[in-house]
């Protein structure tokens, strides 16, 4: 069981606004000759080599420093993958897909770079990176340095109270925290990842013959906690932004302060906006529509239904499903979460499970649940789910170092009673989950990588057509120079 629930799993999955394309991550070990197929065969260098990579992409393991204001540290390893235009205008759009945890190079590889190329006019080369922790790139970023298999195998204990929970999740953080006095924890935050995007931009102006690459400006696309990295960059070097967007905010303030207790307060409006579409098509295009007379009494109907199962849980014992299960109120609600993420692509999923659910066809709802559940795919890295719960744990931490506001049990409490008033289907799931995840961390980043507190200018537009113009006069498309090896 892992640690992290189903609500942190939607956030990983954050790219999901964007679906992309079937899968196509086989590639990472199918390369045609002359072209590597997997970053443990690419060389890092602390200077910017680009290599053929993945069929038609290029790939750099970067080395970069740990501290940049104190070299002697050492270097840890950041991958970066790059995908050129045909009609570029020189301009390199950096982009992440969220998490904290999410692997912008599975995302590329996985159709998202075309997508996004596609959605900007194909003006842009498209890249992306893992950040410090993440699948590709080092800096091993768990609570169990050195033993997979227990971070694989630990679960929590499935305590009940709020006061169990809070005791459990300090004691966590306490473990985890002395379990890292000695790694290189601490310098893998969203600060450092920023100085590792403005490091990578310098060095790729420098290739291109800018005189000035310590001047050389920075174009940005952040998805969810994306859009974090992107604040992050505008509060920190507002000087160094040619263009930024941020898609699907996160409050960077309360991220940074380490309750994000208003994740959720929009999560009814979009279900509430399914009844209202669903009613529109009618039962021949929405198969939860049924006979009701208003987008209300298709509410009523989904309340009804998820009292039904608060009471008796739907049981399955379909030869299929491999044993007997049931099917909860929180199970449907956890899964209604993550198709909320792409509402446009999983609505028409989203009508079929409950109409399923609605006639007792537990059969039918895990058949849906499977067509729209990503194949957990670790690739050569073995970048599992549980990995990745562990970046967005210790990342959410470091960033929150020393501005933590829960001190104790009251104060959890509290805060979870402000999150539930937020959502009346999903409050209580967050509550349980986001106000704990820096509960007992004392992991504490360098000074120099520590965000030093409010932003003196953040940047929120949400619309790419105008954020993806530019009065500079277009470059001549450069050519780039991959290594020899």
């Amino acid at each position: 069981m892992n640690r992290i629930p189903y609500i942190v799993a939607g956030l990983l999955a954050s790219a999901t606004a964007l679906p992309t394309t079937e899968s196509n991550l086989d590639s990472r070990v199918i390369g045609p000759a002359g072209r590597i197929s997997s970053f443990k065969d690419i060389p890092s260098s602390r200077e910017l080599h680009w290599t053929p990579c993945y069929k038609r992409y290029h790939c750099a393991n970067l080395q970069v420093p740990l501290d940049y204001n104190n070299t002697s540290l050492g270097s840890t390893v950041v991958a970066w993958i790059r995908l050129d235009s045909a009609n570029s205008t020189g301009t390199d759009l950096l982009f992440n897909p969220g998490g904290p945890g999410g692997s912008g190079i599975d995302y590329m590889l996985s159709g998202g770079a075309d997508q996004i190329m596609k959605m900007t006019g194909g003006k842009y080369d498209i890249v992306s990176f893992d950040p410090r922790g993440v699948n590709a790139s080092a800096i091993d970023l768990t609570c169990f340095p050195g033993k997979p298999k227990a971070a694989e195998q630990f679960a929590p204990g499935g305590y009940s109270t709020e006061q169990e929970k809070y005791a459990e999740a300090v004691a966590y953080g306490r473990w985890c925290s002395a379990a890292n006095t000695k790694t290189r924890v601490k310098y893998a935050g969203t600060v450092a990842v920023v100085q590792d995007m403005l490091h990578f931009t310098e060095l790729q102006a420098a290739q291109d013959g800018n005189k000035k690459p310590k001047e050389a400006l920075i174009w940005y696309y952040g998805v969810s906690y994306g859009t974090v990295i992107g604040q992050t960059l505008a509060a920190l070097y507002p000087d160094r932004i040619g263009r930024v967007i941020v898609d699907a905010n996160v409050n960077g303030q309360d991220h940074y302060a380490g309750v994000t207790d208003t994740a959720v307060e929009d999560a009814d409006d979009t279900v509430k906006y399914f009844f209202k579409l669903c009613h529109e098509a009618g039962n021949k295009n929405c198969a939860f529509a049924g006979n009701s007379s208003s987008p209300e009494a298709l509410e009523k109907r989904f309340n009804t239904l998820l009292a039904k199962l608060e009471k008796t849980p739907l049981q399955s014992i379909a030869p299929a499903m491999g044993g007997p299960s049931i099917i909860t109120k929180d199970a449907v609600l956890d899964q209604i979460f993550s198709w909320l993420y792409a509402p446009s692509a999983y609505f028409s999923y989203m009508a079929t499970a409950l109409d399923a659910l609605e006639k007792g066809n537990a059969t039918k709802w895990y058949q849906v649940k499977k067509a729209t559940t990503s194949k957990n795919d670790p690739g050569p890295f073995n970048y599992t789910d549980t990995a990745a719960g562990e970046v967005l744990h210790l990342v959410t931490a470091i960033d929150a170092a020393g501005r933590y506001p829960i001190k104790n049990v009251d104060d959890y409490t509290k805060a979870v009673d402000e999150i539930e008033k937020t959502s009346v289907w999903f409050g209580e799931g967050y509550a349980g989950l986001n106000p704990l995840i820096n509960a007992g961390s004392t992991i504490m980043p360098p000074k120099s990588q520590l965000f030093p507190g409010k932003s003196s200018r953040t940047i929120f537009q949400p619309r790419y057509e105008t954020l993806l113009t530019t009065n500079q006069a277009s470059r001549k498309h450069r050519q780039r120079t991959p290594s020899s090896s």
